[in-house]
Parts: C-alpha cells; structure tokens; sequence
C-alpha cells in the first residue's frame, strides 16, 4: 500500500501570516460540520507522527465516522474524517499546519485550479469563495502534485479499510423525509443539519459496528508499514 509519510511542503510562520483567510480570520473551512474533512491514511500516519500518538489514541481524541452521500444515489459510505469544528484549531489558527491533511492543503485552490462547481460553498460563510478566486499560476504546478498523491491516497485508504463494503442505502422516502425539514433552516448550516439527519436515518447498531471495524483497522495501520518503505516514501516528497 502506497502512501505519502512525509511532509507534503514545510510552510514558514512567516508565509502563514500572508494567507488571506489569516488576513481577513476566516475558519469556516475548518467548522463546517457541513463538509467536514475526509482523512487519507497519509493523513493519518503523518499527524500520529506529529503528535507521538498512536492512531487508536488520533482517532478517539480528533475523529468520527462521516457517512458521504454517494452523488445521484441513496447510497451512504463511510469514511474516518476530522470532527469539525476542527480540534486543532488553536485560537483561530492550525495547531499542525505544517503537517495538515492534503484536502486542507487544496482547498479552495483545488477547486479553482480544476474549474470544479463550488455553487455548495457559496454563501455559506466561506470568504474566499464569496469573494472570488483566480488560480495562481506559479502555484498550479504544486497543486497538481498534490491531487496526484491525493488520488493515490485516496485510492489506497479505499483499499486499506475497504469503504465500499460498509454503504448503507435508505429509501428513497427516507431521504426526501430527511431533506424535508430544512426549510426553516438557516442557510449556513443547512449542509450540516442535511448531514446530520442523513446519519440519523442509519441504523445506530450499523453505524456502531461500522465505526468498530473502521478503529480495529486503524489500530493496525502502524503496523502495514515498515522503516524502509517511509524512507522510500518520503523521497518522493515535493518542495
């Protein structure tokens, strides 16, 4: 299984000062509940190292089960994502910066580089998207690389915990009953409240033995790695 166990890029204090959600002390990316974060096993490999925790320990101090719709579907797959708002947020700023997921890395930039809709993001909060962005083309060259071992990631975290074997699929009238009581919902957390009602309507004991077979992975995902393959991985890192 191939993932990426180095630093992604170091990130100076000094050019942390100069990011415009910095500048202007937006987090919304980061306390959304309604587009909470889904973690790689890079991801998580890479913050345990950080953190001198083990991943059972990660887990049970920054994570839960997120349960994705599948686009066009009444399909439901799982998935470990950092609980939002963010714990390591600290006084409004990223207490592992440094070694922060890939989807934090590319986000909005990811977005604007690929042209992607980002019609959920608007006028919910988000500065960056409401104010409009333009791709840095100094930077594009960065931000590919990054969605290449994104994809990778992604690809490999998909075999490791096997997600698609845990979908769960509601009636169809389960989710139009649950999309039905937004309309007196604030817009800015309609995206959360339309999360929340959607893992409601699973049954709790699937959610429950889903989540434990998603943590006895992750008390084993230390262990699919040996010192030669992160010294082997870590080479391949950028900037």
């Amino acid at each position: 299984m191939s993932v990426l166990l180095g630093d992604v890029r170091k990130t100076e204090g000094k050019d942390v000062e100069r990011l415009p959600c910095i500048e202007e002390g937006c987090i919304r990316c980061c306390t959304d509940r309604g587009n909470p974060l889904e973690l790689t096993t890079g991801d998580i490999l890479r913050l345990c190292r950080a953190l001198s925790i083990g991943s059972d320990d990660f887990y049970a101090q920054y994570c839960g089960i997120m349960w994705n719709r599948i686009t066009g579907t009444c399909l439901f797959i799982p998935s470990v994502g950092l609980i939002f708002p963010c714990r390591f947020l600290e006084s409004g700023r990223c207490g592992v910066y440094d070694v922060r997921p890939i989807h934090c890395r590319l986000f909005p930039e990811g977005l604007v580089a690929d042209n992607n809709n980002m019609d959920i993001y608007r006028n919910c909060g988000y500065r960056c998207i409401d104010k409009g962005m333009a791709a840095d083309k100094k930077r594009e060259p960065y931000i590919y690389e990054l969605k290449r071992i994104d994809r990778r990631e992604l690809e490999a975290t998909a075999s490791y915990f096997e997600n698609f074997n845990y979908c769960v699929e509601l009636k169809p009238e389960e989710v139009k009953r649950a999309g039905g009581f937004l309309s007196d919902v604030d817009y800015m957390e309609r995206a959360a409240k339309t999360r929340e009602m959607f893992t409601e309507a699973i049954d709790k004991k699937t959610r429950e033995e889903v989540e434990s077979v998603f943590i006895k992975r992750l008390c084993k995902l230390g262990a699919e790695f040996s010192e030669g393959d992160i010294k082997s991985v870590e080479e391949e890192c950028i900037c």
